[in-house]
């Protein structure tokens, strides 16, 4: 994408509405008149503590929580600052039916796993901090595509910072265990104030960083945020936003490798008839695999613009636009821990042999997006029925290059001594018997570079979306129905691969050609929420989503047989409260099919193996979410949520996964929070929270890992199996605490003290992580962190 494209699409959302602006005469905003919400933002009030009662994510409007049927959960700043989350990963698996977030924006939710979420409505590619987010929000189910693509399982939403209107700074230091430094600076008030009207302005700043267990592991993170809002006197929102995030890891951790047990019978890898895989080895992956010459280097910069504004008692629209470019720089990163092989029929030491050959890959990508919205509001009946209309139109672009290059050919004298280095031989505890050796050498064109990945991907989506709410029944009943239209146009090119690799075979086609398709995709939504009493709702709804992955080849795309993965769900449940709403509760259900998921079929003709879109997947579960203000002082809350996630169909080369669970996927999840603050006597100003997170024992391996499987398709038997398919991580439970006392030294200045014990019972846990190269990672042991905050009031310091 050029620049001039990101100008162009934040320009376009500035001026569709800019023709309103010449309706009223600028006039000084008055002080004392009351700031009319835009429909599409959600109030400060809203949030309470760890509780939110609103969202713009679930119905891209503000919508009172309680009145959606389906299920949104949310993660407020408050809730990450008091237990020490710095880093937005694995440790956030507090809401029921999530898990495996990491920092490359891979996450786990209801069964399916997803590598990208959204960022204030906007695609992302993970690359995030946690300096600058107000909240975190996840759409259940596939109710999400109201966004477009999305994850059958749903999409998670992160909401940056806002401007405020009293000015205000703090400054805050962390330290603790596992070298981790972190400073943080927020300042935010008024700016400018003028018969134009307001500006307000807010400015993040933040450093962190950490080390690891394995030796030359280290993260390192920058974060910078700037956002400017003006309010008009007409009550028009202008807001802009800027983000810069970069980090550098050292090392990366690498997962467990597999142990095989082969019985006395046999002494390759190759599988034999009584192999049995018997679990990992997680001491060895405990000491770094790849050494001090290895990193995995990720940023992201973004531009974001959004204009908002009423246009009669009926219309409002709001149009936003955003630019993005992301880069990701791993050297020396794939060489990981190799399977280790155990009661070998020869005398040979167990050992994990290691990659062959260091590779140097990067990606860069951008894109730019415009979203947008007219909402009318309006009653009918004599006001007996209250209409929401709400008309959509999104663009989304985005483009990747990604050279990979191997280090040199295996003849290389420098690849030549690294296989004499890269076996590690264990213990009988799978500890390294002696020193780790590893590849010390950089990248260097001197050697001779291979080749070995140089594609060009652009996907260019174009949606709409019509949505319809209307109240009935005195606004007991809520019904909603909508649908979404996309036009999804790819434009690939891939400089490596031959012709005679396509499927079918493209005669004209030369190497670097540019592949080009256009799918479509028609995803509709309904649903109603019912009050049977005050406090008391049921709710059900359906809708259908697609998905498509930016990281499909074009082999794939040029296949007359590609599609995208589609998706379609139910949710159902109760929603309630009791005791004048300071008890909340939410108790859904879900049921979800997956389908034209990438599997291998047999060719009835060739009887070769084929890769087709024409698997499923079939999802169902419950959760149970609840939060209660047992006093002004007491406040429990806690998340629960079961998953049941099998492979229906996995093609017919591997009917026996037909029936088996979907790797990385927790069976169940949750946590329960307790938070005391007390409101007066010399503890007025103290706080603590204790919280404890669950996770179940979560398959690692994917449905046919161990498998040897012959005959022709239909009639296609499991000759012998390792059953390396059923291996799991134990289930584990994770206890923390926090404490926070402010001291108030003047009017306007403060001074907050908190210290956090992560993991408080130092337990040992294995977190499963979301795909082959963050699966099998060592939790952290205990750690303690203190921090320290000075806050001010006003505009001098």
């Amino acid at each position: 994408m050029t620049l001039k494209q990101p100008v162009t699409l934040l320009t376009a959302a500035l001026l569709i509405a800019l023709p309103g602006f010449s309706q009223t005469a600028p006039t000084p905003p008055k002080e004392s008149a009351p700031v009319e919400l835009s429909p599409f933002e959600v109030s400060s009030e809203s949030v309470r503590g760890y509780v939110a009662s609103e969202t713009m994510s679930g119905s891209r409007v503000k919508t009172q929580i309680i009145d959606l049927p389906y299920t949104v959960n949310v993660m407020t700043n408050e809730f990450l600052e008091d237990f020490g989350i710095f880093e937005l990963s694995d440790n956030v698996s507090h809401v029921g039916g999530f898990t495996g977030l990491d920092v490359g924006g891979n996450f786990v939710l209801r069964g399916f796993t997803s590598n990208n979420q959204l960022r204030d409505g906007f695609f992302r590619l993970g690359r995030y901090g946690s300096s600058n987010i107000d909240r975190i929000e996840i759409i259940k189910g596939s109710n999400a595509a109201i966004y477009g693509r999305s994850s059958p399982g749903g999409m998670m939403n992160m909401i940056s910072k806002s401007p405020k209107s009293v000015a205000n700074q703090k400054l805050s230091f962390n330290y603790g265990d596992y070298g981790t430094q972190r400073v943080t600076f927020e300042g935010t008030g008024p700016l400018v104030t003028s018969r134009f009207g307001k500006t307000n302005y807010l400015l993040t700043a933040s450093y962190y960083q950490r080390d690891f267990e394995a030796d030359w592991t280290l993260a390192r993170n920058k974060e910078y945020f700037l956002a400017l809002d003006h309010i008009f006197s007409n009550g028009t929102k202008l807001t802009l936003m800027a983000e810069v995030f970069e980090q550098q890891r050292n090392s990366p951790l690498s997962g467990a490798p597999v142990i095989i047990d082969k019985k006395g019978t046999g002494t390759t890898a190759t599988i034999d008839a009584d192999d049995v895989a018997v679990g990992y080895a997680y001491n060895l992956a405990k000491n770094s695999t790849y050494g001090p010459n290895s990193r995995l280097n990720r940023d992201n910069t973004s531009l974001t613009g959004t204009l908002e504004k009423k246009l009669s008692d009926i219309f409002s629209i709001r149009t936003s636009g955003n630019f993005y470019s992301a880069g990701r720089d791993d050297y020396n990163q794939n060489t990981n821990w190799g399977n280790i092989l155990i009661n070998k029929a020869n005398t040979v030491p167990a050992f994990s042999q290691r990659g062959a050959t260091p590779n140097w890959g990067r990606i860069f990508e951008d894109g730019g997006s415009f979203q947008g919205d007219l909402l009318a509001q309006y009653w009918t009946n004599n006001r007996k029925l209250e209409h929401r209309t709400l008309l959509t139109f999104d663009f989304n672009d985005y483009y990747r290059w990604d050279p990979t290059i191997g280090y040199a050919a295996a003849t290389h004298p420098d690849i030549v001594a690294w296989n004499q280095a890269r076996s590690v031989t264990v213990d009988a505890n799978f500890n390294p018997v002696g020193p780790i050796g590893y590849f010390t050498k950089g990248p260097d064109p001197v050697n001779g570079f291979v080749s070995t990945r140089k594609m060009k991907r652009r996907i260019s989506v174009m949606g709409g979306l019509l949505r319809h709410q209307t109240s009935f029944l005195n606004g007991r009943l809520l019904g909603f129905t909508g649908a979404r239209f996309d036009s999804i146009r790819y434009r690939h090119r891939d400089f490596l691969t031959a012709a005679s690799s396509f499927t079918p075979f493209i005669p004209s086609y030369k190497v670097g050609d540019q592949i080009r398709k256009t799918i479509t995709s028609f995803n509709p939504n309904l649903g109603a929420n019912f009050k049977l009493k005050e406090n008391f709702r049921v709710y059900a709804s359906y809708s259908r989503s697609f998905f498509q992955s930016q990281g499909d080849n074009p082999v794939e795309i040029a296949n007359p047989t590609y599609k995208p993965e589609t998706a379609d769900g139910w949710d159902y449940g109760f929603k309630g409260s009791f005791f004048g709403d300071r008890l909340t509760y939410t108790l859904s259900g879900f049921y979800i099919n997956r389908q034209n998921v990438s599997v291998d079929d047999i060719d009835p003709v060739t009887g070769l193996t084929i890769r087709r879109r024409d698997g499923d997947q079939l999802v169902r579960g419950y959760e149970a979410d609840a939060s209660w203000s047992l006093t002004n002082e007491w406040f429990l809350l806690g998340s629960y949520g079961n998953v049941h996630s099998i492979y229906t169909d996995f093609g017919d080369a591997n009917p026996q996964a037909i029936g088996r669970k979907v790797q990385y996927v927790a069976p169940y999840n949750g946590s329960f929070t307790v938070k005391y603050s007390p409101s007066r006597g010399s503890l007025k100003n103290f706080s603590t929270n204790l919280g404890v997170t669950f996770v179940g024992a979560t398959p690692t391996e994917t449905p046919i890992a161990g498998d040897v499987v012959t005959g022709p398709a239909g009639r296609r038997v499991v000759t012998f199996s390792s059953r390396q398919w059923a291996l799991t991580v134990p289930s584990y439970q994770v206890w923390s605490l926090g404490a926070r006392y402010t001291l108030q030294s003047s009017r306007n200045m403060s001074h907050t003290f908190a210290v956090n014990l992560n993991n408080a019972l130092n337990k040992q846990f294995i977190r499963a992580g979301t795909s082959g190269a963050t699966r099998i990672l060592q939790g952290d042991d205990r750690a303690i962190f203190f921090t320290y905050t000075i806050n001010r009031k006003g505009t001098k310091f």
